[in-house]
């Protein structure tokens, strides 16, 4: 049967391999100039060179037939250093739509909770703006003003899916998108990189879902142009919501030295700093106290690493995993026809459904309820 090469499906696979056009050419054993014609769909690679690019770019050969209907429409609200490259984004784009494409075929099989989330549509907030919108999501998820044991849990009961790239912290550190669909419901999305504290991925959730919240209706035009303050609100509406002013206000007795900043951190689930900062912010605690404290952190090398970053406790996308788990452990769908139907690679699903090695293997010890089956 004669393969049908899709050029975006082939420009994928050479960005995620690392390659620029020119070193895939000369991999090839062709000109840079037939490549850009290969992946812009102006020629077809004869048989031979396209067997070439298979074994090259070393993807599954349905994965180049594979039709491309996912579109993103609205902003990627994407934080990344400032030494991260375009490639990296581009790589982690590319894992932004293997995700929905994974949620796109579960969502036509199975029921997933249901989307619950408030919406602004302002181009600036104040603090107060801000803060008002933290106590309304709590008040809507039902929370009070303690601290959350799980945040990725609760975000993926209130509808968001969750999942972690194989790309690391240094390059991207995370982004969100509201993705749109006629075919499939609409869903926020939240992408994270891996090898990142527990802190810290509580922290880039919360930082994505203040996205989610205030600035999803923005195109991309308006995100690009106002940055630098929507950032400065997403970090803000972070802090607020893990950490409530009222209860921060109850706890700033603590708060007079490096070792009440640890206790609460152990409690709230908030890097030390984050803390700090959040108090400052609130008007809880003096410049003086302030500066003394923010000293002594980076005197100690805090601003890498903290006590504590290693014993609190990591949580994990769990959705998407138990989506698949049900399909398999219900006799829906074997783990062949998963991994045929996705036309991916497998290591790929693997780590951003967050599958145990074992899944394509067949070795499923753990049964999981048909609580998404419609």
């Amino acid at each position: 049967m004669e393969l049908i090469l899709r050029a975006e499906r082939l420009r994928e696979a050479r960005i995620l391999r690392g390659l620029s056009q020119s070193e895939l050419a000369t991999n090839l054993g062709v000109t840079k100039q037939a490549i850009s014609q290969y992946e812009n769909g102006i020629i077809v690679p004869k048989a031979d060179v396209l067997s070439q690019i298979i074994s090259e770019l070393d993807m599954p050969i349905s994965y180049f037939s594979k039709p491309d209907d996912i579109k993103i429409l609205t902003p990627i609200f994407f934080r990344k250093g400032k030494t991260a490259k375009k490639k990296n984004t581009d790589i982690f784009e590319i894992f932004i739509k293997w995700t929905i494409e994974i949620y796109a075929y579960l969502e036509k099989i199975l029921k997933f909770p249901q989307v619950n989330l408030i919406r602004g549509n302002k181009n600036r907030y104040s603090f107060e703006e801000i803060n008002e919108y933290s106590i309304k999501l709590r008040r809507l998820w039902g929370l009070g003003n303690g601290p959350i044991n799980n945040l990725n849990l609760l975000l993926e009961n209130n509808g968001f899916i969750i999942a972690k790239t194989p790309l690391p912290a240094e390059r991207v550190d995370a982004c969100s998108v509201y993705f749109t669909s006629s075919d499939i419901e609409n869903r926020p999305m939240i992408f994270l990189t891996s090898n990142t504290s527990a802190v810290r991925f509580r922290r880039d959730l919360l930082h994505e879902t203040a996205h989610q919240v205030l600035h999803s209706w923005m195109s991309k035009e308006d995100f690009e142009e106002n940055k630098e303050t929507i950032e400065r609100e997403a970090e803000i509406f972070a802090s607020c919501f893990l950490m409530p002013s009222e209860s921060m206000a109850k706890e700033r007795f603590v708060v007079d030295s490096l070792e009440g900043l640890l206790h609460l951190k152990r409690r709230w689930g908030a890097s030390a700093q984050a803390i700090l900062y959040h108090l400052k912010l609130l008007e809880l605690i003096d410049d003086r106290l302030f500066e003394r404290l923010r000293s002594n952190m980076y005197a100690r090398g805090w601003r890498k690493k903290e006590p504590y970053d290693e014993e609190i406790k990591q949580e994990f996308p769990e959705l998407l995993k138990d989506a698949l788990m049900a399909l398999v452990d219900n006799n829906i769908k074997s783990p062949k026809e998963i991994l045929e139907d996705f036309s991916l690679p497998p290591d790929d699903i693997l780590k951003l459904c967050n599958l145990q090695e074992e899944f394509f293997d067949g070795l499923n010890q753990k049964k999981y309820s048909l609580r998404f089956v419609k």
